[in-house]
């Protein structure tokens, strides 16, 4: 009767733990697929083009998981669940029209930032700062964050800024030259990692 009672009681939880084991399999799944259902957003601002090629390139390294839009064109933030929001550095700051950007949607942006970052043509190693003050002025610390060359063509500069530019190059005695610092396997790299970060069971 003693062994009866020990066998029903070892079936028991047996079935117990299968319960268990395949609603936890069942809770995975379901994280997954909602994190693969997640709408994702490369929203930047970009002067001369280098930041707009950076977001295009993350978004590769993303595979197709995010779609890339200027702040100028992004319009109702309400289509996303995470955004991901990039900036060229000029002469120190985020890029004008970042700004009004994050001013007016301070509420969506702190629920939803997954990631920052920055073009400039400060070496990235010294480029943290531009980071933290674009996470201050978001008033939210994002999951990911990275630093990105940019590139400087004369042709593209306004009027204003080339002079500008000239002067800063011949105050600092070097010359005032071209160059193409990007480096697209960086942004892929970066993508891929939040990418994975998201969801590992996305292919």
């Amino acid at each position: 009767m003693k062994r009866k009672a020990s066998i029903i009681l070892m079936a028991g939880l047996v079935a117990s733990l299968l319960a268990l084991s395949t609603a936890s399999q069942a809770d995975d799944l379901s994280l997954n697929v909602s994190l693969a259902e997640k709408k994702v957003a490369i929203i930047y601002a970009s002067r001369y083009g280098s930041t707009a090629q950076t977001a295009n390139w993350i978004a590769e390294g993303m595979e197709g998981k995010a779609v890339v839009k200027s702040v100028k064109e992004v319009g109702d933030l309400a289509a996303y669940d995470l955004l991901i929001l990039g900036s060229g550095i000029y002469f120190g700051q985020l890029h004008q029209d970042m700004l009004p950007f994050l001013e007016s949607h301070k509420a969506e942006i702190k629920e939803k930032l997954l990631a920052l970052f920055v073009v400039c043509g400060a070496p990235v190693s010294s480029a943290q700062r531009y980071l933290d003050m674009f996470a201050s002025k978001c008033e939210a610390t994002p999951t990911f964050s990275r630093a990105f060359n940019g590139w400087q063509k004369k042709e593209l500069l306004s009027p204003e800024d080339y002079k500008t530019l000239e002067d800063y190059y011949k105050r600092s005695n070097r010359p005032f030259e071209n160059y193409d610092h990007t480096d697209k396997s960086k942004c892929l790299e970066f993508g891929k990692e939040i990418l994975k970060a998201l969801s590992p069971s996305w292919p």
